[in-house]
């Protein structure tokens, strides 16, 4: 027996009919008699007597529908009284969200180190788009997302954002690799290499990456679609492949991360969020203290070589 069956049950009595509460509970008649059959079942009886002008309750049912009144307020008085109490201490919560493939999990510590009071929940999109529509609608708060200049995204009205990092692709190439001793590498010395090319949806930047060897001068000749960044490494680590990568401060065994030459292949990662929220608010706070997990992100990982290494130009706030 659940909560909604004393819902059922009150709408029936109140109605006096089962057609009226049927049209009340917007379902149709014939389920709303099998339903309460089911709850008669449940309770050992029946609770009303069929008339041809309504129903009447029985003993039993004047029992239940007594108790199921007192059931039914003292429930709608604790949900009102236990959203008052989260509204006062925060525990509305804060939903963030991000595509596959962005930094998420650094926004998810910014913002419990902000707001550790505040409860807080994650989702991630395998889209840009469909983070956006989120936040829009009202259903996250503050996302990241990323885009490239060859296919930007078109963000709603609704939505405001502020500029994290601009990031620039390292092509991985195995340990012993004809151009591991290179500071860096050109892409069309990579002309002969197979590539393993990250799925769109992980922010691989696959179209980029296209149209900047084909204006490098060749086609790369793509071995491995569709995975994702740990199944790229692991096909580099074989030694017969090279891939294109993002900076995560995450070191790869194995794997020598090289820029490229003139930075060819570059992503945005961009903070957005939804500008009716209450956390709208605390905003310029978030978006600071990601510009500083940033940096820490890669210093944490080498010193200011490694931050030159990996290509990574953030943002002024």
């Amino acid at each position: 027996m659940e909560l909604r069956h004393l819902h059922v049950v009150l709408t029936v009595a109140e109605a006096g009919s089962i057609s009226r509460a049927a049209s009340l509970l917007k379902i149709a008649q014939a389920g709303l008699t099998a339903q309460l059959r089911r709850i008669e079942r449940g309770f050992g009886g029946p609770l009303f007597l069929r008339r041809t002008d309504g129903v009447e309750l029985t003993e039993l049912g004047r029992h239940v529908v007594l108790r199921a009144r007192d059931l039914v307020e003292r429930f709608d008085e604790l949900l009102v009284t236990a959203r008052k109490l989260a509204a006062e201490s925060g525990g509305a919560g804060i939903r963030l969200g991000g595509v596959a493939g962005a930094p998420t999990p650094l926004l998810v510590g910014v913002v419990r180190g902000l707001l550790p009071t505040h409860p807080q929940t994650t989702h991630i999109e395998r889209s840009g788009d469909a983070v956006l529509e989120l936040v829009r609608t009202g259903k996250l708060d503050l996302a990241l997302v990323t885009e490239f200049p060859q296919s930007p995204l078109r963000i709603p009205e609704e939505v405001d954002f502020r500029t994290v990092a601009t990031e620039h692709m390292v092509v991985g190439i195995p340990v012993g690799h004809r151009l591991s001793g290179r500071a860096e590498i050109r892409l069309s010395e990579l002309a002969d290499e197979e590539w393993a090319v990250p799925d769109e949806n992980y922010g691989g930047g696959r179209l980029n990456l296209h149209l900047a060897c084909e204006a490098a001068g060749f086609t790369p000749r793509c071995a491995h679609f569709g995975v994702d960044p740990a199944s790229a490494a692991e096909l580099v680590r074989s030694a017969h492949t090279v891939a294109g990568f993002f900076p995560t401060g995450h070191d790869l065994p194995g794997v020598l991360l090289k820029p490229i030459a003139g930075n060819p292949v570059h992503r945005r990662v961009t903070l957005v969020w939804n500008r009716g929220c209450e956390a709208a608010e605390h905003v310029d706070d978030v978006h600071a203290a990601l510009l500083r997990a940033h940096h820490e992100r890669l210093r944490g990982h080498g010193r200011a070589a490694k931050l030159a290494a990996t290509g990574l130009t953030v943002a002024a706030s």
